[in-house]
């Protein structure tokens, strides 16, 4: 079940780049043809029927295993707890929200972000009570988890590329 979650987000991911390199207004055959194209891979990856409304800017997503929502550029999730604080360097690309059974999660993706921004905010976040969980160098960037009560953020940074993956998942109580 775990595999089919993960080629689930895989394929979120996937239908977000093919959404949003479409673009708005009225859609060509192609871009039509794109939408079967990504209904069927979610198909495909869930085992099972999925209710997909595509939108301007905008795709949702109904499963058995949970619901989507991705949309396109510019805004911060207006749907996150009030307490988690909003990282305010770079510009919004794309942001998407999921619910599961365990609770929900946003994935915000930004460019234009300066390593010190990420560093600054990964300090405020511990200055406000989140623990640090974990941090790692890869070749080509780093990852940061930190915690609080039932929320847990995930920074992955690009430095050659400015970008910046935010995660963040509020699990449901126990």
């Amino acid at each position: 079940m775990n595999s089919k979650r993960a080629l689930f987000g895989f394929v979120l991911l996937l239908a977000a780049g093919l959404l949003f390199l479409s673009g708005c207004g009225k859609k060509t055959p192609g871009e039509r043809a794109g939408e079967l194209s990504v209904s069927k891979m979610i198909e495909k990856a869930t085992g099972g029927k999925a209710e997909i409304d595509f939108k301007t800017g905008q795709m949702k997503i109904k499963t058995a295993e949970g619901d989507a929502v991705i949309t396109g550029g510019g805004t911060w999730p207006g749907d996150l707890p009030e307490e988690f604080p909003q990282f305010r360097a770079g510009a919004i690309v794309s942001s998407s929200n999921s619910t599961t059974d365990q609770g929900k999660s946003w994935l915000v993706i930004f460019r234009d972000v300066e390593a010190d921004a990420v560093a600054a905010y990964i300090e405020d976040l511990k200055n406000n009570g989140w623990n640090v969980q974990f941090t790692s160098d890869m070749p080509n960037g780093s990852v940061s988890q930190l915690s609080i009560e039932n929320m847990i953020v995930q920074m992955t940074y690009f430095p050659e590329q400015k970008t910046m993956n935010l995660g963040i998942q509020v699990k449901k109580g126990d």
